[in-house]
């Protein structure tokens, strides 16, 4: 392993005299992403809504849409989520709720991000509680439909996508968690092994010397204590 041109052949030799400790660090690596994502990090679940919006409903308004109304509330969307993301109206919607939660640590978790290109924004928050999520959510979204009636007087937001309870969580990932400790464990290993193999500096039969020295050998010393 010390020549200036290592063989494949070398590399081969290595990984294959030192496989148990690539497999040994594969599995303990394996095994302590699997006991992380399984019993100590604790799951996430989260909540959403989608929101429309745009001009008051009507048969007047709906004749006097148009291009530019459209880019209007698109522009106006991102006014919307930051409004929604404040925090007096987030303190409004836990206490009008009853909900035990600050306001400061439900912004932490709360999401609110425009759809592109449309006149859509979705609300998102994520909680180590599938109720609480759910509640957050609405709380929030009840707050902002009458807060944005006040701000501007033609403006209509509605509901397009109701909050529901979250069925599973969304993190940990565990296989993702398992799958990414499994590929680096296995390259840890590999990469200990070169390692190891690189800084033995011993001759491990007769034809290392010989590629070495450039003469063959005329005999060698046995090992007497592994022939008993």
């Amino acid at each position: 392993m010390n020549e200036e041109n290592i063989k494949v052949e070398d590399i081969i030799d290595a990984l294959k005299s030192r496989w148990q400790l690539i497999v040994g660090i594969t599995l303990v690596a394996t095994i302590l992403a699997t006991v992380v994502s399984f019993f100590l990090i604790k799951p996430k679940y989260e909540a959403s809504t989608k929101l429309f919006i745009g001009k008051e409903s009507g048969e007047s308004s709906s004749q006097n849409y148009n291009s530019n109304d459209v880019q209007m509330y698109q522009n106006l969307i991102k006014t919307y989520a930051d409004i929604v993301t404040t925090n007096d109206l987030v303190n409004r919607a836990i206490e009008n709720k009853g909900l035990n939660l600050k306001s400061q640590s439900v912004v932490e978790g709360l999401k609110v991000e425009p759809i592109t290109s449309t006149q859509i924004l979705k609300i998102t928050y994520k909680s180590g509680s599938k109720q609480e999520a759910r509640d957050v959510v609405a709380a929030i979204t009840d707050e902002f439909v009458k807060t944005s009636n006040e701000l501007i007087a033609n403006a209509n937001v509605k509901v397009v996508e109701s909050v529901t309870l979250p069925e599973s969580p969304v993190s940990p990932n565990k296989k993702l968690n398992i799958a990414i400790a499994l590929v680096l464990g296995f390259m840890a290993g590999v990469g200990l092994a070169l390692l190891l193999e690189f800084l033995d500096n011993t001759f491990k039969d007769k034809e290392q010397i010989e590629n070495i020295v450039g003469v063959p050998v005329l005999g060698t010393i046995p090992n007497l204590e592994s022939s008993k």
